[in-house]
């Protein structure tokens, strides 16, 4: 499982432009990951599931920052 994250846009100015365009790319990486644990736990590879979980959880907190300022 390899996710191909869109490519990012080099002509963005504005700072909430940037941080949109990191929101759309994060966004999908999450759900990899997610999908990646569903698979691990099918498999029953219980080290690579925890693997995805730790990953899981910092990418999930930094796209709830990246949100939390798209909302400011």
């Amino acid at each position: 499982m390899q996710p191909r994250l869109a490519e990012y846009p080099n002509a963005l100015v504005h700072g909430h432009a940037h941080v949109a365009a990191l929101v759309a790319r994060f966004t999908p990486y999450a759900a990899a990951m997610r999908a990646g644990i569903a698979l691990a736990a099918d498999v029953e590879d219980a080290g690579i599931a925890a693997v995805y979980t730790d990953i899981s959880r910092g990418v999930d907190k930094q796209l709830w920052i990246l949100e939390a300022h798209l909302n400011c």
